[in-house]
């Protein structure tokens, strides 16, 4: 190993005071440090080897190479490895083969999918190495131009609160309070090499056009204005953080029912919360039944809010997935159905054969249905609603579970044989839209049956002249 070891320097100790006041690493820790080649991930990576000594740590580089530079790419990898022979510290090199049809398939730029495999890439070395904290080279001139970018975008506290010191259980970024200006005069002072990339310097990203064109405007007005935005950005997590926080105790007071694809809220109780909270119970509730981090446009939330406030039941929004929808007194925000599934015809609506004897399990909601016979006569024609009694003379014994379509009609048990649309029984139920597609109905070819666990119909039930009884149940 060669001695190159002198006495720390100012940003080393800079360094070292972040490490300590945010309390990003510990001693012992086993570090990977991301190391590009570029100016700030060398000089982190030069301040972590400095300082492993004093804090006990194990260092080792991880090294993507994305290969969209050719031979550039290739040189900042053999640069890399031979930055950690000279400080005799591991190195993990790992080589992506990206290309833009993938990153069209993920409905994202190249850039964002190569920040996501690389981000991947680097997981996965943490993993191998058996690490407890990834280190990342982020600086102050990195979170400006990142909370500009946000800015132009239109955004809330999440995206002006710029980059996290902290992400995760093991993620870290010690340099985000030292511009880049310290750290070129750190390498000098370390007489420490680095590459460029070639494409920091290419207008056709927005992040360059900040770096090149804004940031150097901005600096007209106001010189310390990287200073700011970063000053700014600290502050902004800190209020993000705590209305967070406001919001997930107003979803816990306002949410009636959380399962998996759906989430209800009273409609009155969320409308009590303050506005500001309650867009984000609605923007936190739209990402996660969505599926993915990225937070829904301002618009829909604005128009949920907007009908919550001044809309009448019945009213619906569908966007990328969700549906949400007002039900009587109820906020629904639940996955869009997909059409055509397994169990359902050409029209959307499931439907399963059921023979008798015979067992099925309803799909919509996971309860089972067995269909039996009885050989003695059973008088009683209504046990409780998950069990009902048929006089099988009544009804042609092709037996299935559907879901309802409008125009369906039966006649409910208790309404001296009147028949009523089922639409209409399901108003008077006060019964979710959301829900009346997972209703199942028991259908012969002479009509509805039974509206499953709720109404069986007058026409099949069994009377004093039965022969013999078709049992059927609803079992949880």
């Amino acid at each position: 190993m060669m001695d190159r070891r002198v006495p720390f320097v100012g940003m080393e100790r800079k360094v070292d005071q972040a490490i300590r006041a945010k309390g990003l690493l510990a001693s012992g820790d086993r570090i990977v440090v991301a190391v590009s080649g570029g100016p700030d991930s060398v000089a982190l990576f030069r301040c972590l080897v400095e300082l492993r000594i004093r804090w006990n740590w194990d260092i080792c580089i991880g090294h993507v190479n994305h290969g969209f530079r050719g031979a550039e790419s290739d040189g900042d990898a053999k640069f890399v490895e031979t930055l950690a022979e000279t400080f005799a510290v591991p190195v993990m090199v790992r080589r992506l083969h990206l290309n833009k049809h993938d990153a069209k398939l993920k409905k994202q730029s190249l850039q964002e999918y190569a920040r996501t495999a690389r981000y991947q890439a680097l997981e996965q070395m943490v993993l191998d190495w058996n690490a407890t904290k990834l280190v990342l080279g982020h600086t102050a001139d990195d979170q400006a131009e990142t909370v500009l970018m946000w800015m132009l975008r239109g955004c809330g506290t999440g995206g002006l609160g710029g980059i996290p010191p902290k992400r995760g259980a093991h993620v870290v970024r010690p340099l985000l309070d030292i511009q880049r200006s310290e750290i070129v005069a750190y390498l000098k002072e370390r007489q420490e090499e680095f590459r460029v990339d070639s494409t920091n310097v290419q207008p056709v990203y927005l992040r360059n056009r900040i770096r090149q064109h804004l940031i150097p405007q901005l600096k007209q007005y106001s010189p310390g204005i990287v200073n700011v935005l970063t000053r700014q950005a600290h502050m902004l997590r800190d209020d993000h953080a705590y209305l967070e926080a406001l919001a997930d105790e107003a979803f816990q007071r306002t949410c009636v029912s959380d399962r998996t694809g759906e989430r209800q809220f009273d409609r009155l109780a969320l409308l009590n919360v303050p506005l500001p909270i309650r867009r984000r119970v609605v923007r936190q509730s739209l990402q996660v039944i969505a599926g993915h981090t990225q937070s829904p446009r301002f618009d829909l939330v604005e128009r949920v809010l907007d009908r919550l406030e001044h809309g009448q039941s019945g009213w619906t929004i569908a966007c990328n997935g969700v549906w949400v929808g007002q039900e009587y007194d109820r906020l629904v925000i639940s996955c869009c159905e997909e059409m055509n599934q397994p169990g359902t015809d050409d029209s959307g609506v499931s439907v399963m054969p059921l023979s008798i004897p015979g067992e099925v399990v309803w799909l919509p909601t996971g309860h089972r249905f067995s269909i039996s016979r009885k050989s003695s006569p059973v008088i009683d024609s209504y046990v409780h609603h998950s069990e009902i009694y048929l006089d099988p003379a009544r009804f042609t014994p092709e037996l299935t579970l559907r879901s309802w379509v409008p125009g369906d009609t039966f006649c409910p048990k208790g309404l001296g044989g009147r028949q009523k649309k089922l639409q209409d029984f399901f108003s008077d139920l006060k019964l979710p839209r959301s829900h009346r597609n997972k209703v199942p109905l028991l259908v012969a070819p002479e009509g509805i049956v039974w509206v499953g666990g709720l109404r069986a119909d007058e026409r099949f039930q069994v009377s004093p002249s039965t022969k013999s009884v078709v049992v059927a149940k609803m079992i949880v």
